[in-house]
């Protein structure tokens, strides 16, 4: 996972960039972003092929309900499943590959190889339910701090052994705030990840970004790590605000900050 935050250099650093790396959550086949959180098995009867047709291993999860639910925590649980993806695909180095509709949560009912429809089902709808509007809000924001931060878009790997233009430097920190060690990048039950990225941009201004990652079905409680240079963090955006929250908190380094279940949180480092 955090290979793939920072660009997927195992793949693309002996001659290439960050920019090798097309980024992408969902595609033209498959399950769309909604029905990635609300469907654990294709749904194609549509289709005329008895369900045979379309992959059967998708990658998904409907987090308590197959489709259509009314339930609310299943709902919100799926809105804020959905709004780290985007997130997580938005907030990584390389390029994002965005598959129309997903901005504002397209369904396609389950359908996962709906290539034989022309009607209602692929068709874009351009009137939005509350939640929608908020997710479209959400990937607006993103879109904007991937815009003002160069630190989430290096076009060049950092070497270790000299300062690279274009760049991003990149940090590890587990929820004390430490460096990760060996054993914590070995051990599968540590899910909370902290990326410190300070860039070296040729043409704008150096910047750094700390993005916090929470993967468990259980709050934590995360130190910002302490690091020479920068004099506080301020919060930017949280998958856990259903509506982008304009408010703009600053916290001290070493300072602990909260997050709920299967989270992210973005700060902007403000220098000392």
């Amino acid at each position: 996972f955090a290979t793939r935050l920072a660009g997927s250099s195992n793949t693309f650093s002996a001659e290439r960039g960050p920019l090798a790396s097309v980024n992408f959550v969902t595609a033209h086949d498959g399950f769309t972003l909604h029905d990635l959180v609300s469907y654990d098995v294709k749904h194609n009867t549509a289709n005329g092929e008895h369900n045979r047709d379309g992959a059967d291993t998708n990658r998904s999860f409907n987090h308590g309900a197959e489709g259509e639910t009314d339930d609310p925590l299943i709902l919100a649980t799926r809105r804020r499943a959905m709004r780290n993806l985007m997130g997580t695909l938005l907030l990584s180095a390389g390029v994002p590959m965005i598959t129309a509709g997903d901005e504002f949560g397209r369904t396609q009912h389950g359908n996962n190889n709906a290539y034989c429809h022309d009607g209602p089902l692929t068709w874009l709808p351009w009137e939005h339910a509350p939640w929608q509007a908020n997710l479209f809000a959400h990937v607006q924001r993103l879109l904007t701090l991937r815009a003002q931060n160069p630190a989430l878009r290096p076009s060049r790997f950092a070497r270790d052994d000299q300062e690279t233009p274009s760049a991003s430097v990149m940090d590890w920190y587990d929820e004390h705030g430490e460096m990760m060690s060996g054993a914590r990048w070995a051990d599968p039950t540590h899910r909370t990840l902290q990326y410190l990225a300070t860039s070296t941009p040729e043409l704008e201004a150096p910047n750094r970004i700390l993005l916090v990652v929470h993967g468990t079905e259980r709050p934590v409680t995360v130190l910002l790590p302490r690091v020479e240079g920068v004099a506080r963090y301020r919060a930017v955006w949280s998958s856990e605000d259903e509506h982008p929250s304009d408010d703009i908190t600053a916290h001290e380094p070493a300072s602990s900050v909260e997050l709920g279940p299967t989270s992210m949180r973005l700060f902007v480092a403000d220098p000392a």
